[in-house]
């Protein structure tokens, strides 16, 4: 280009900004808006809700806890919600509404009834970190906050003055409640059998642990008559009876509630009660001490020449609902609530098994109780889809038949009525 040409564009070029600048200076254009940052996108307030049933240790520690979750994250409330029972029939009734809590609690069987509701948990990394995940269907849709064995809670005092020790078989367990019976001073086994969900550690649990096979609901739905004599359902339903018929849990469980069961123990007005290890906490809130406590795991056996073992499951699965309006938010909650501090002073203050592999568990009490009878962890797995079919269209509900046990109902009966209706349900599943 010659000299010529080049003076004459770069000419051309200040006129156009010439007559730009000056355009400027008369005429108002309108400025679009800057979007907004992400630190401002973070800044804006946030609801989250946190259900879970009516564990009052839970409840009381997360309505603290989450106020260190308001002061790191200003713009985010969580609200701690109380559901009402345990079976899920507060969140069906959500699920209807497709009104789901942003994070909520569930049981294991829950994962398959939400299954297409809640929001896979696979690429985050307290997932990784957790030792007791299951999968339904290949994904990852809730993380266990605790695991935890079975055992019969008892009063050393109680056991010293009787002369006691603890059994470690089915029968012995018998004659150790006709003995405390006998001496007419205290309950032998406190149950609150008018809340049902009290007895499941003998018709939920105790035909598991008989059958000796972890795979054991799995495999029920391939049994179209599971229900019947010598079966391992009849001989954890016989013990109860046994217990029932001989007054060995005081003369009406039926009339006495949950709260009502464990104050029995808690007065020491009853020399054992069978629950999960959850219950120290609540028992340690009440008594201040375990200086009178005890545990050992209910001798689900005939003899000593079969292996101990106690139930052992993985509970309150933490999932998310993938409708939340706050998805992102809903995951960076959940992850804070497994991250190793928050997540640990949980574990301590509950004093059950840690399910994360960044967190080690303080089991004192329960670690000094094992090594005065050895057993071995026997574990539970209640979300096999086929099994929980099944068992809804049988309505089969192991903690009514407890009740149905205890009200005189003859077991034969209640057998018969079962293995019809499981028949039935296998055959429309």
């Amino acid at each position: 280009m010659s000299k010529r040409k080049w003076l004459a564009s770069l000419g051309l070029v200040s006129l156009v900004i010439a007559s730009v600048m000056s355009g400027c200076g008369t005429k108002k254009t309108s400025t679009p808006e800057p979007a907004p940052t992400a630190r401002q996108i973070l800044q804006e307030p946030v609801k989250l809700k946190f259900a879970m049933w009516e564990a009052q240790g839970d409840i009381d520690f997360w309505t603290e806890k989450v106020k260190e979750y308001k002061q790191l994250k200003p713009n985010v409330d969580v609200e701690v919600l109380k559901v009402p029972d345990n079976k899920g029939q507060y969140l069906k009734v959500n699920l209807a509404a497709n009104d789901l809590p942003d994070v909520f609690y569930m049981k294991p069987a829950a994962l398959q009834v939400y299954k297409q509701d809640l929001e896979p948990l696979d690429d985050l990394q307290v997932t990784k970190d957790n030792k007791f995940i299951t999968k339904i269907d290949g994904k990852t849709l809730g993380l266990p906050l605790i695991s935890f064995y079975e055992v019969v809670y008892y009063h050393p005092s109680i056991f010293k003055e009787l002369g006691l020790e603890i059994p470690k078989t089915m029968p012995e367990f018998i004659a150790l409640c006709e003995k405390i019976k006998a001496d007419g001073k205290y309950i032998p086994l406190s149950l609150g059998m008018k809340d049902s969900w009290t007895s499941y550690p003998f018709m939920e649990f105790g035909p598991h642990v008989l059958s000796g096979d972890e795979s054991f609901l799995t495999n029920l739905p391939n049994n179209e008559a599971p229900f019947k004599a010598d079966s391992s359902f009849d001989k954890a339903a016989k013990f109860l009876q046994e217990i029932s018929a001989k007054k060995l849990a005081g003369p009406d469980p039926l009339s006495i509630s949950f709260d009502q069961q464990t104050q029995a123990f808690e007065a020491k007005k009853a020399a054992m009660t069978a629950l999960g290890q959850w219950y120290y906490h609540g028992y340690m809130d009440k008594v201040k001490s375990e200086d009178d406590l005890g545990a050992f795991v209910m001798p689900w056996r005939s003899s000593e020449s079969e292996p101990l073992t106690s139930m052992t499951l993985s509970d309150m699965h933490v999932g998310i609902s993938k409708n939340s309006e706050n998805l992102e938010e809903a995951k960076a909650f959940l992850q804070w609530i497994f991250s190793q501090p928050v997540y640990g002073a949980y574990i301590n203050n509950s004093k059950q098994i840690s399910t994360m592999s960044t967190v080690e568990s303080d089991n004192s009490f329960f670690a000094k109780e094992a090594e005065k009878s050895p057993f071995e962890l026997f574990v539970y797995n209640a979300s096999d889809e086929m099994y929980n079919k099944v068992k809804a269209a049988a309505q089969y509900d192991p903690t009514i038949v407890a009740q149905e046990i205890f009200s005189g109902k003859s077991i034969d009966k209640i057998e018969a009525n079962l293995n019809n209706k499981w028949k039935k349900a296998i055959e429309s599943s």
